[in-house]
């Protein structure tokens, strides 16, 4: 099956899968709806197009496989932010600063909001999909000129390096393509590294997990509620010791 691989490199990554209000966690690996609002950004998808849930299908459908990359001169570690929003504001001055105070949906001053961010640090990944050529041509080609900025899962997890999508005739292609041009890696079998791959089923396998990161609209049009996702069969890889 056509596969494109393409690499995920930053000081600071954030990939939730369920997290709300206060606390907000990252997932150890990129998220598919993280990545598949990356890609919309760079094809220049408009959350609030009435063809948006058409155009995100098309790379829903695409099967995902998160692949670690380990860095020897990095250790991987994680780093919780604290977070302050609507604070210090006065009522009484300019509508400009009204507005940045946080209200109910009531309308009544909410106050300040506080929260706690997590963030992977000094981690990449490798993000290889598979299936219909046409598509991941196009996925490609947007990847290398953008519409729209892509980051890791915030705006303020920016890549530290070129995104370098490439293609093979399969992951395993794909992957090596990718590998020949990283800094310290040479093309090494995917059984060599950590990795998550969606599988096509429902049926359950050994390290096998459900995880509701499947984009089916990020904006809100024909009655969805914004953000809806249904949930996808992972199984999780881990190399042999041996």
């Amino acid at each position: 099956m056509p596969a494109l691989a393409f690499y995920i490199d930053a000081p600071l990554q954030s990939w939730g899968a369920s997290s709300k209000f206060q606390y907000r966690e990252t997932n150890a690996f990129p998220t598919k709806s993280a990545l598949v609002g990356l890609i919309a950004a760079a094809l220049g998808i408009d959350k609030h197009a009435s063809d948006e849930a058409e155009h995100l299908q098309a790379l829903s459908d695409l099967k995902l496989t998160v692949v670690r990359i380990e860095q020897t001169q990095r250790t991987p570690s994680r780093l919780t932010d604290f977070h302050t929003v609507g604070g210090g504001y006065d009522k009484k001055a300019p509508l400009w600063e009204k507005m940045s105070i946080p209200k109910k949906a009531s309308g009544a001053a909410f106050g300040t909001v506080i929260t706690r961010r997590s963030y992977l640090c000094d981690t990449s990944f490798v993000a290889i999909w598979e299936g219909d050529a046409a598509t991941l041509t196009r996925v490609q080609a947007a990847l290398l000129d953008p519409v729209w900025g892509v980051w890791f899962g915030r705006k303020t997890c920016l890549p530290a390096s070129p995104l370098t999508p490439t293609v093979g005739e399969d992951r395993q292609q794909a992957f090596d393509a990718l590998l020949e041009i990283l800094p310290e890696q040479t093309p090494t079998s995917l059984e060599a590294f950590e990795y998550q791959e969606e599988l096509q089923s429902d049926s359950e396998q050994d390290g096998s997990f459900y995880q509701s990161d499947q984009a089916i609209a990020f904006g809100q049009h024909h009655g969805a509620v914004p953000a809806a996702y249904r949930a996808r069969n992972i199984r999780q890889h881990r190399p042999s010791k041996d």
